[in-house]
């Protein structure tokens, strides 16, 4: 099963996963790394790496960020692994909701890209969905 490492700015980490075992259940192989201000960036790494070795059980490991160009992101490129690791930036709970629903016996690839499409899609400008008018239409 392919590992999941969040890292973001703050307690986004953990809130997501919090979030995720209360609409899905569980969640395997899945941590969170939250970096504050007063961090220091060789401690981060030490984090990630170690979280990267408890999620990963052979089958590679996925980080999602919160954004790219944040510390998380750029904090995380290092450990990226040609087939073993991945970056997928923007995360989101349906990202997250995709990965708990469809992640058993994909391979790391599939997973990033499925990743990615869940959070696009889930990207909505509601008025527009609901066919709702605006001020304009008025």
């Amino acid at each position: 099963m392919v590992g999941i490492l969040i890292v973001s700015h703050g307690p986004l980490a953990g809130a997501l996963i919090s979030s995720v075992r209360i609409i899905a259940g569980t969640l395997k192989k899945v941590k969170g790394v939250s970096i504050w201000p007063k961090d220091k960036r060789e401690e981060i790494q030490n984090r990630i790496q170690k979280h990267m070795a408890e999620v990963n059980d052979g089958d590679g490991v996925i980080i999602l960020t919160d954004m790219l160009g944040g510390t998380p992101t750029n904090i995380s490129l290092p450990f990226l692994r040609g087939d073993r690791v991945v970056v997928v930036t923007g995360v989101n709970l349906p990202m997250l909701l995709a990965i708990a629903s469809y992640r058993k016996e994909r391979s790391l690839e599939q997973i990033s890209l499925m990743v990615k499409r869940a959070g696009r899609r889930s990207i909505i400008l509601v008025q527009n969905f609901l066919k709702l008018p605006t001020e304009k239409s008025k």
